[in-house]
């Protein structure tokens, strides 16, 4: 017995048609995956750096990362180590617990803060010029520096210059 291509015709399927689209979310069943809620209250400056001629761009939903950048690379530092004879002052609390094991062992401390972070970029978020912020910040470290008794040690106010030899801030540095 032969087949005969007549005799016993192979099927091929009918490709399927998708339930859904998934190249367009519908956003009422996936909200969240929409591109419009994606970037729901969040304008395109938010995720960049605000600085001029910085424009250092930031994933969605990083918002620490964007914090943690103007910090470290546009505003003095924050913290400071408040023991009385040390003149440690840094950007990060990983830097700080770095410091206190090294040069103070068995000392469990926490950093002394010199302005909060948080609220700076808060007003820089909510329109204050960037200018405008960092200013505030070097009167808040100059006022804190004249509360502590530490004016000259933070002569310096950013704090940057006499540990890498640079500073991005409009302050004269000897």
């Amino acid at each position: 017995m032969t087949l005969a291509s007549t005799d016993n015709p192979i099927k091929t399927p009918k490709p399927r048609t998708p339930l859904f689209n998934f190249t367009v979310l519908p956003e009422h069943i996936f909200p969240h995956m929409s591109s419009a809620s994606t970037n729901a209250g969040l304008s395109d400056e938010r995720l960049r750096c605000p600085w001029p001629d910085c424009g250092t761009a930031f994933n969605l939903g990083r918002a620490q990362d964007r914090e943690r950048h103007i910090g470290s690379q546009h505003l003095p530092y924050q913290f400071f180590c408040s023991t009385p004879s040390c003149h440690w002052r840094g950007g990060r609390k990983d830097e700080f617990n770095t410091h206190l094991k090294r040069c103070h062992p068995g000392d469990e401390r926490e950093p002394g803060m010199i302005y909060d972070l948080k609220l700076v970029v808060g007003y820089i978020d909510n329109g204050t010029p960037v200018q405008r912020a960092e200013k505030y910040v070097l009167d808040f470290v100059a006022e804190r520096a004249l509360e502590l008794g530490r004016v000259e040690e933070w002569a310096d106010l950013c704090g940057r210059y006499a540990k890498t030899g640079w500073c991005r801030c409009n302050e004269q540095h000897d």
